[in-house]
């Protein structure tokens, strides 16, 4: 995974994913009422289609703001054996098929028949790439909690050497006598720095335990229920 990713992109890419899942039955629910006469029906289908493949390629290819297949496993989900891309691709083909079919009027039923049998496969195949991206996430969080710890262990070691130095300077100074007393007021000031550094390793850690804490309270997303096996791509379909 490319370490330049931000949580917040991909927080944009779970809330695009998840919007993919209602555009896509809303659009359905459109083709059907279109076909039962609703004469708005078709235009909100279509836009709903153009909104959807629109978002589809900013997912898979990225644009200004977002970066596309970023992963491993969104490569394997989009491109390899569970064929999203090309499965989406093929919905967006049938639903432009069946629209097209609806403005002709011509009365045949097949193209939305067959983008309706779509549906429930594709619904589960978006749920699961929803998923990808909260795993995607999670491996975000994980990666910024085990930085802040590193940070935290850091600063702590450089705060103890900072108190041995401390230490040292206030017996140099005792030793010194009154030659001693401005640098003694140097040590007061290094040591009240210590002390601001210590509690602000103890906010990271802190911070770092409460991230952890709400991740494993954060509720776990909706399993997509097992289906009907994936329909082959059939490419070219108008």
């Amino acid at each position: 995974m490319r370490s330049d990713i931000s949580g917040q992109v991909i927080g944009e890419l779970i809330n695009l994913s998840g919007r993919q899942r209602m555009l896509s039955q809303r659009a359905i629910l459109h083709v059907l009422l279109a076909r039962d006469g609703d004469a708005a029906a078709l235009a909100i289908a279509r836009d709903c289609i153009a909104t959807f493949a629109a978002t589809h390629g900013d997912l898979v290819t990225g644009n200004e703001r977002l970066p596309g297949v970023f992963s491993d496993a969104l490569q394997q989900l989009y491109f390899g054996a569970s064929r999203a891309d090309d499965r989406i691709r093929r919905f967006v083909a049938l639903a432009e098929r069946a629209l097209a079919a609806l403005e002709a009027g011509t009365g045949d039923a097949e193209p939305v028949d067959a983008l309706v049998a779509h549906a429930t496969p594709l619904l589960e195949l978006l749920q699961q790439i929803t998923l990808a991206y909260q795993h995607e996430m999670r491996g975000i969080e994980a990666a910024a909690q085990k930085r802040q710890a590193a940070i935290a262990d850091h600063l702590a070691s450089i705060s103890m050497q900072a108190n041995i130095v401390a230490l040292n300077a206030r017996i140099s100074a005792a030793r010194a006598g009154q030659y001693g007393r401005e640098f003694a007021v140097i040590t007061t000031v290094l040591a009240d720095i210590i002390r601001e550094m210590d509690q602000l390793i103890q906010s990271v850690v802190v911070d770092g335990e409460r991230g952890a804490a709400a991740n494993a309270a954060r509720p776990a997303s909706i399993r997509p229920r097992p289906g009907a096996p994936a329909r082959p791509a059939l490419h070219g379909a108008r």
